[in-house]
């Protein structure tokens, strides 16, 4: 395609863009990002944006830069960002599995929609992404459950994106909503792997087959996450300690005119069993979960229904219906009151207070 410059101005050096493949022959208007032009049509960016038909009927002047016999206007937008959105105007929004892979496009849609208000796609990449980053209990365990398959194999970054890169994107919109799940999801890595950090999003035009920098997080916001890992951590021991260590049988036991609440009792040993069992295999290290108390409680709750041929599980068979239901019952409130904590556990908790990229609120 031969490029057409008029010669009474030159405030653009046209003949060093790159076209893109959005390059409409029937387009009357050249957007130019950085070094990229992308030809589209006025009727369809002011159809979605008033923001955008507001710009465009801005009086132009008598002499302009002219591409391809179209107006261009310059926009100061990141390439990568522009081409994503224009993808989304013209073809919708297309999250497919896996989505991580397509959180750079998701992110991108997200910042140009909200810059220039168009609301649909907007609307529609909030909605991803709080569904994968829930603000409800409710919505983490169908997360949760969604990224485990029926044998128990827990794939997460097969569903959602890296939380180091979701709290990027939070804190540089402002999305506070979402920001307490993904510093959960953080802190249940290792300290080293929430050091390191993680491969950052790839650029499909300025630097396209390049592997990204990695993104780490600000030393504000790493020991903001490894705080709230310490305190996610104590919950849990703390929970266990009260709840299960030396847990009395309940009032209506049916045991309890049997023999003493001693720890020959066979709801105290199941008890005592549960409670040995968590610290070694559910909440444990050898499956890097210690520092999860929300699925550590899950499982142990899990236990208690699932029937089992091994020792442990046929000591906790043993527990009566009464026992079972009230330790049932004070593992779902603390699932729940450790849910109502991680804003906390984080320095999350004034919601009206914005969070800074180095981790700190901004007044």
């Amino acid at each position: 395609m031969n490029i057409q410059e008029t010669p009474a101005k030159a405030s653009l050096d046209i003949a060093t863009l790159s076209h893109t493949d959005i390059w409409f022959k029937d387009g009357n208007i050249v957007l130019i990002a950085g070094s990229f032009a992308f030809k589209v049509h006025s009727g369809q960016l002011e159809r979605h944006s008033e923001m955008f038909a507001g710009m465009l009927d801005v009086p132009q002047p008598t002499v302009q830069d002219v591409l391809d016999e179209c107006p261009v206007v310059e926009m100061h937008d990141s390439p990568d960002d522009l081409y994503h959105f224009l993808i989304a105007l013209y073809d919708g929004l297309q999250v497919p599995f896996p989505r991580p892979v397509m959180f750079a496009h998701l992110a991108a849609v997200l910042r140009i929609s909200t810059k220039y208000i168009v609301s649909h796609l907007r609307h529609q990449c909030l909605a991803r992404l709080k569904s994968d980053w829930p603000s409800t209990l409710e919505g983490w365990d169908a997360r949760e459950n969604e990224a485990s398959s029926p044998r128990g194999c827990y794939s997460p970054r097969q569903y959602t994106a890296h939380p180091i890169l979701v709290i990027e994107l939070a804190i540089e919109l402002g999305l506070n909503e979402i920001l307490p799940s993904a510093f959960y999801d953080l802190s249940r890595y290792g300290p080293s792997k929430i050091m390191y950090g993680t491969p950052g999003v790839g650029s499909v035009l300025i630097s396209p087959g390049i592997e990204p920098r990695p993104v780490c997080l600000s030393n504000q916001l790493l020991v903001r996450t490894l705080q709230g890992r310490e305190l996610a951590q104590n919950y849990l021991i703390n929970f266990l300690s009260s709840h299960l260590e030396n847990r009395q049988p309940s009032s209506g036991c049916w045991y309890r005119n049997s023999s003493p609440p001693s720890k020959a009792h066979p709801c105290a040993q199941a008890f005592q069993q549960m409670y040995i069992d968590i610290f070694r295999c559910i909440g444990g290290v050898s499956i890097g979960r210690d520092a999860d108390p929300l699925f550590t409680l899950s499982q142990g709750m899990d236990r208690l229904t699932r029937p089992d041929k091994s020792e442990g599980e046929r000591a906790r068979a043993l527990m009566c219906g009464s026992c079972k239901v009230e330790l049932l019952c004070d593992c779902t409130k603390g699932r729940e009151a450790a849910w109502a904590l991680i804003p906390e556990w984080f320095g999350l908790v004034e919601e009206s207070k914005e969070v800074s990229r180095d981790g700190n609120r901004v007044d």
